[in-house]
This record gives structure tokens, C-alpha cells and sequence, in this order.
């Protein structure tokens, strides 16, 4: 039975999210994609017209949904309870590779960090240091949180290096 082109069209898309969280911008490839969505590279091409299109449009897709996700999560209660909410959510991200696709897309320059991200290599900054003098002052463990800040740091430097 034939698919219509709007649902081919998300089929081909929601592969190539599923490409990147699985293997990165490095391991994204039209032949990956294509196995992945059950269709053959050509169609991709006649949907999307490039390698380059359809890694934009994936972006895309991974920025909005994992704002959204991590939105949702915030939201769903007061104070503490959304901050937990969100570690859940982070972490999921990390464990279904949407995390490492999001960083990715960010350090390739592929995610659009402009208009309400226009800072946001000075608002991470801001947090690592923010997010420290608050572990310190609590009394994390000395090791832990030099663990956090340090790898905290050097993601950060990964990110804004590349873009």
C-alpha cells in the first residue's frame, strides 16, 4: 500500500532524527537514513533535495522538541518537583541519544542559537559558575563538585569552539 507524501515525508524526517541520536552528525548519512526509514536514497532526495536539507530540517526537529520536552517538564510542578521533572527528562535524553544529537547539531552550528538564545554561551557560562558557588556553598563534596564543574566546562568549550 502506497504512503501518501506528507506521511513519507515524516517517515524520511523522523528517521533522520532517530539517525542522530543514534550515531551523531558524524555517523548521519542519506544511506543511514535511508535504511532507517525503509526507503531508498533517491526519494529522500527528491523530498528533502540534500544531505544538507534534511540535517537542517532534522535540527529543527530535535531543538524544538527537546525545548518543548524539557518546557513540559518545568511546568508540570512548583519549584522542586519541576526542577526533578526536568532531570528526568535530561536524563532520558541522554539515554535515547537525543542529548548527544542536540550537542552535536550545536557544535556543528546546525541548531539555531540566535533570538532567544542570542546569549547563550554567557548564560552557560554564567550557570557552571552559578551552579558551582551553589554546590559549594551547600556543602557538595569538594570532588564532586569539581567533577561537575569540570565536566560542566569542557562540554562548554565543545560546544562553543565548533559553532
Amino acid at each position: 500500500m502506497p504512503k501518501d507524501a506528507a506521511s513519507t515525508r515524516a517517515n524520511i524526517l523522523a528517521a533522520a532524527v532517530q539517525t542522530l541520536q543514534r550515531g551523531g552528525v558524524e555517523g548521519f548519512t542519506l544511506d543511514a537514513v535511508a535504511r532507517r526509514a525503509g526507503v531508498v536514497k533517491g526519494l529522500i532526495l527528491y523530498h528533502y533535495a540534500s544531505r544538507g536539507r534534511l540535517l537542517r530540517a532534522a535540527a529543527s526537529q530535535v531543538a524544538a522538541s527537546r525545548s518543548a520536552a524539557i518546557e513540559r517538564a518545568l511546568a508540570s510542578a512548583p519549584g522542586a518537583g519541576g526542577s526533578d521533572a526536568c532531570w528526568e527528562e535530561l536524563r532520558r535524553q541522554a539515554e535515547d541519544g537525543t542529548a548527544r544529537a542536540w550537542l552535536g547539531l550545536c557544535a556543528a552550528g546546525l541548531i539555531d542559537r540566535s533570538a532567544r538564545n542570542a546569549h547563550f554561551e554567557d548564560a552557560a557560562r554564567d550557570a557552571v559558575i552559578d551552579g558551582t558557588a551553589i554546590a559549594l556553598a551547600t556543602g557538595v563534596p569538594l570532588a564532586d563538585a569539581k567533577d561537575a564543574y569540570d565536566a560542566l566546562w569542557l562540554t562548554l568549550l565543545e560546544v562553543t569552539e565548533k559553532s
